[in-house]
């Protein structure tokens, strides 16, 4: 690496940088490979003087600091001509510091992930004691708390769900959209939830918004399908629907709403089958 005076002036400037975070950890590898640099280092005169300077100072000021006290009571200095021993015990304190953050992460993750457990479990109670105000405010403080946990905003929601409870579970599954736009889940339920609750407009939004993300499943086309009949929308349900048949041609479903949407277009008659029978050209659908 570079041993230029800029370089070394720019790991001490890191080190005083994650000082002042409070990541003494990135602050003792930053001064750590400053010192290795510079004990390798052709910088003499008037440029050499300055940067031992800042050195002395970078070095005290990460000895006052209450994580290196404990470690190095008697504190730590800096002298010209003793920097590859220094850098060597820096590294060493990174590396003890380093194992020691490490068990902490562990623990500190296990007692989270408690924490977690104990408000879904008790909101789970509670839902099935019939008391689904106790239970959303366990889940609030869930969602709030640990929002961040991948895949518990859906796990929440799904548990409103199917506790009968629909429109409450639609505010988990849109956050879990919005945190997690890769989890089709989201999607899904959340259409659900919309068509539960009388909103089959918004469900159709939704899953179309997924059919554009996600390769398209067979009950997402085939509730599109059931949609666009709703609404008189037959050039659509005939799309949807054989959509839905090129992944499930034992599909009741989609063949009932491709056929009703078939004889609407082309007449009671229409079999789809008969040659010389040319269906009336359909314009794709624009999701």
């Amino acid at each position: 690496m570079d041993a230029s005076p800029k370089v070394v002036r720019e790991f001490i400037a890191r080190s005083k940088f994650n000082l002042q975070r409070k990541d003494v950890l990135r602050s003792l590898r930053a001064l750590a490979q400053g010192l290795e640099l510079l004990s390798g280092s052709q910088i003499f005169g008037r440029e050499r003087i300055e940067i031992s300077i800042l050195m002395e100072e970078a070095v005290r000021t990460l000895g006052e600091s209450e994580a290196i006290k404990r470690a190095v009571p008697a504190g730590l200095s800096y002298k010209k001509g003793q920097e590859k021993e220094l850098a060597a015990s820096l590294t060493r304190m990174a590396d003890v510091l380093e194992k020691l953050l490490g068990k902490a992460e562990v623990e500190a993750r296990r007692k989270r992930l408690a924490e977690l457990d104990e408000l879904v479990l008790a909101g789970q109670a509670e839902l099935e004691n019939k008391q689904p105000l106790e239970a959303r405010k366990f889940f609030r403080r869930a969602m709030d708390s640990f929002g961040d946990e991948p895949g518990l905003l859906v796990d929440l929601g799904n548990r409103l769900m199917l506790a009968g409870l629909p429109g409450e579970a639609c505010e988990y599954f849109q956050k879990s959209i919005e945190a997690a736009p890769g989890d089709q889940r989201g999607y899904e339920f959340l259409a659900q939830c919309l068509d539960a609750t009388g909103e089959g407009f918004k469900a159709e939004e939704v899953l179309k918004a997924a059919v554009k993300r996600f390769n398209p499943t067979e009950q997402m086309l085939v509730r599109l399908a059931k949609g666009a009949m709703d609404r008189r929308g037959w050039d659509d349900a005939l799309t949807f629907a054989e959509k839905a048949l090129e992944l499930n041609p034992t599909s009741r479903d989609a063949r009932r709403y491709a056929d009703e949407a078939s004889r609407i277009l082309y007449g009671e008659n229409y079999d789809g089958k008969k040659e010389g029978r040319v269906p009336l050209p359909r314009k794709p659908i624009v999701l």
